[in-house]
């Protein structure tokens, strides 16, 4: 892994999640960048990439498997990595529609999380 920091995107619309992911990231030295959904999320800037993307599946405004999807198609994006988050969807429920590079459930244990994201990073 490269010295400079990873920069982590998150699609997570639980105010309290996101908070906590954001908290414990930035402590692990990550930077962070988190929307409440898919609307807000469209409205990044563009130019500025992410090391991985961490969406969840379940979105007041779409889903995180649409995502998933936008970023594996797009010519700029789909070397990014992507893990995405459910308390209710299996990988097979999407595996057809969206290949993530990691999957996990809610609720999630933090270490485990942080492991899966240093994971999918050192894969890259």
């Amino acid at each position: 892994m490269s010295s400079s920091m990873n920069k982590i995107y998150i699609v997570e619309d639980d105010p309290s999640i996101r908070e906590i992911l954001e908290i414990f990231l930035v402590s692990e030295d990550f930077i962070v960048e988190s929307f409440e959904n898919v609307m807000a999320f469209s409205q990044r800037d563009k130019n500025s990439k992410p090391d991985l993307f961490l969406f969840d599946v379940m979105l007041p405004d779409g889903s995180g498997i649409e995502l998933c999807n936008e970023v594996k198609n797009s010519s700029e994006n789909y070397e990014i990595p992507v893990i995405l988050m459910s308390a209710h969807a299996q990988v097979k429920d999407f595996a057809e529609r969206c290949n993530p590079e990691d999957f996990i459930h809610k609720p999630f244990d933090i270490d485990i999380l942080l492991s899966k994201i240093q994971n999918v990073l050192k894969s890259n």
